[in-house]
């Protein structure tokens, strides 16, 4: 509960220092746009846009999409003349700006500061090579606005061809599905016009003239034909023409799903034995938790989940059941020579038939002690800081440390298949069958939202292939709900690139409740009674939290809540909170608690937990980058 407060306090500050960030912003107001088609195949571009500022700017800047053309020949930019349209005026004589070009994100930086005030900006540039000459016909495919920051409004564009030609040779499609309209009725060869683009669309056309309008290029060795051309767009329009009815379709579809795993998410949230279970966890006193076995009370606790520092729970377990006996000892030599480490530490010695344990007993003996049939606790631990020094040894405490939590992976496993521990926790057998269909509902309705809202083949390739990579993992990685919210979170990615606004918002809404249920999907199941437990057991570890019950002194209670606290993994916080308590508490506190649980003992406990796994520090490395562009972040059509 303190992490979700925790993440909500963090998303109202965020939002708070979003809204009371600069005030500043722009609009592009209006653009402006004439492209003529060269006849060697590159396309000059002028265009003028007009921007309304409101606080101070550096300047604009212009992204340029390259695609697969050869590169930009020149950019320039200019003040133009107030008052003048685009067409009106020349270039010569105009008041260059200074301009930057940013590789990494193909941004031109343009250095015109500005504060609230309305202002206008002539571009002229050339594309390499933008247009292909086929056999039978010239083919223009190019973005105007790739990858603005924002909405343009009034745009306009017109392209030219280099020659005379007949308006019935001239075909021209578009291919942004944000909205606009394209016409070949009129001069211009192709006109655009649209009164809002949206900052996710492009405005790209494809253009499709007679072939000798390139004059100056070759034959592009490509074998296509204008009629396959034709036939391919027309395939296009068609599917376009049935988009919105496709679309309303699966919005339905969408909505009966979202619907189900709400109700699913509802059903596991107000479960009928997870509300009782913790309704009545005060039912359970501590004198019935204590009757457990202790590595049980840990596995209940964890749901299975055992941390390595738990393998203390299982050697309590032997204990409590007469297989090892404990005493205290002094510590190791390298641990004396080390101020913060305690002086003090448990030898736990074996004394029954190992041919008697169950697997999980038997591994547990075999991975600890030595042929002499004894542990000590502070054999586990890491190097000291003396010990640090020694390169060599830091490489023998890292071999000692993944081995050892090599061998803690065996036995956690091993004990999840041996009872009692089986039994009170069992894996959720639905996950097995869930979590692929809720992988493949996801899956099949983005590839088919795709197809439907007409994306590009390569789109739905590269989708359909890496997601369906991810997908087919999180399947067998169907325990992990790590890998499970990964894939949501790469399908909610992916689903914002859905340009028709009903479908993209109702396939967010089916992502985030199918994350909802999956979160809320337990991996694993429990009885009533042990949920019951379990919450009796969380509601102690806060107590003991808290220092336990200090009006208690009985050395009974006060063995078995230090215990508790090693098993419940609150010993730091218990320790902490005994330490604080007045003076004469802490001399009975002293006086009454056994051997096995004396202060310095827990402290032992606590520095071996803290110091079980080690990785050597390595050299880190920081790096900065810069650009020469200015500022503008990741690039794009806009201001800075």
């Amino acid at each position: 509960m303190k992490k979700w407060m925790l993440a909500m306090v963090g998303l109202v500050f965020i939002l708070v220092m979003t809204g009371c960030g600069d005030k500043k912003s722009f609009s592009m107001d209006q653009v402006d746009t004439r492209a003529y088609v060269m006849p060697d195949g590159d396309l000059y571009v002028e265009e003028l846009f007009t921007y309304n500022f409101k606080g101070n700017f550096q300047g604009t800047t212009r992204y340029i999409d390259q695609g697969e053309q050869n590169g930009i020949e020149f950019f320039e930019a200019y003040a133009p003349p107030p008052g003048k349209k685009l067409g009106e005026f020349k270039d010569e004589n105009l008041e260059p700006l200074d301009v930057k070009w940013d590789g990494d994100n193909d941004t031109y930086y343009i250095y015109n500061a500005a504060n609230d005030e309305v202002k206008q900006v002539y571009y002229r540039y050339r594309i390499n090579q933008a247009a292909v000459r086929y056999s039978d016909a010239g083919k223009l495919d190019y973005s105007f606005f790739k990858k603005s920051n924002q909405d343009i409004h009034h745009v306009k564009v017109d392209v030219y061809l280099p020659s005379d030609y007949k308006k019935a040779d001239v075909h021209a499609y578009l291919h942004d599905r944000t909205g606009g309209s394209i016409t070949t009725a009129e001069e211009p060869a192709v006109h655009y016009e649209n009164e809002n683009l949206s900052k996710y669309g492009d405005a790209q056309m494809l253009v499709l003239f007679p072939q000798d309008q390139l004059t100056q290029m070759k034959n592009n060795q490509k074998g296509i034909s204008l009629k396959q051309l034709l036939a391919n767009e027309q395939k296009r329009e068609d599917r376009m023409q049935l988009r919105e009815g496709r679309m309303q379709e699966a919005v339905k579809v969408i909505q009966v799903l979202t619907i189900i795993f709400l109700l699913g998410s509802i059903l596991y949230l107000l479960s009928w034995k997870s509300i009782s279970a913790w309704s009545s966890r005060r039912q359970v006193n501590k004198d019935e938790l204590e009757k457990l076995d202790p590595l049980l009370k840990t596995y209940i606790l964890r749901k299975s989940k055992l941390k390595q520092k738990d393998f203390i729970a299982g050697l309590l377990s032997l204990r409590k059941r007469g297989l090892v006996t404990v005493r205290e000892v002094p510590s190791s030599k390298r641990f004396l020579e080390e101020p913060t480490a305690p002086d003090t530490t448990l030898l736990f010695t074996f004394q029954g038939n190992v041919e008697q344990l169950n697997a999980a007993d038997r591994q547990l003996v075999e991975w600890l002690f030595n042929e002499e049939n004894v542990f000590r606790l502070d054999s586990v631990a890491g190097p000291t800081f003396k010990e640090k020094q020694d390169s060599k040894l830091i490489a023998e405490y890292r071999l000692k440390s993944e081995k050892h939590a090599k061998q803690f992976r065996t036995w956690s496993r091993t004990l999840a298949h041996t009872e009692p521990y089986a039994e009170e926790v069992r894996t959720n057998k639905l996950l097995k069958l869930l979590i692929p269909l809720m992988v493949i509902i996801l899956y099949l309705m983005l590839i088919y939202l795709y197809y439907v809202d007409v994306a590009s083949r390569l789109s739905i390739l590269l989708t359909a292939i890496f997601l369906g990579a991810g997908g087919i993992w999180t399947c067998l990685q169907y325990k992990s709900k790590l890998w499970i919210l990964l894939y949501h979170a790469a399908c909610l990615a992916i689903g914002t690139q859905i340009v028709h606004e009903d479908a993209c918002s109702s396939y967010m809404l089916l992502v985030i409740c199918s994350a909802l249920f999956a979160a809320l999907l337990p991996r694993y199941l429990m009885s009533r009674k042990t949920q019951q437990y379990r919450y009796a057991l969380k509601t102690w570890r806060r107590e003991l939290g808290q220092g336990g019950d200090t009006a208690e002194w009985d050395p009974t209670h006060v063995e078995r809540d230090a215990e508790h606290a090693v098993l419940l993994g609150v010993l730091p916080q218990y320790v902490k909170r005994i330490k604080e308590q007045e003076p004469g508490n802490t001399a009975a506190y002293a006086a009454a608690i056994p051997l096995l649980f004396s202060a310095d003992i827990l402290s032992s406990m606590m520095y071996t937990q803290s110091h079980l796994g080690f990785i050597a520090s390595g050299s880190s490395s920081s790096s900065s980058s810069s650009y020469s562009g200015g500022g503008g972040g990741g690039g794009g059509t806009g201001a800075f």
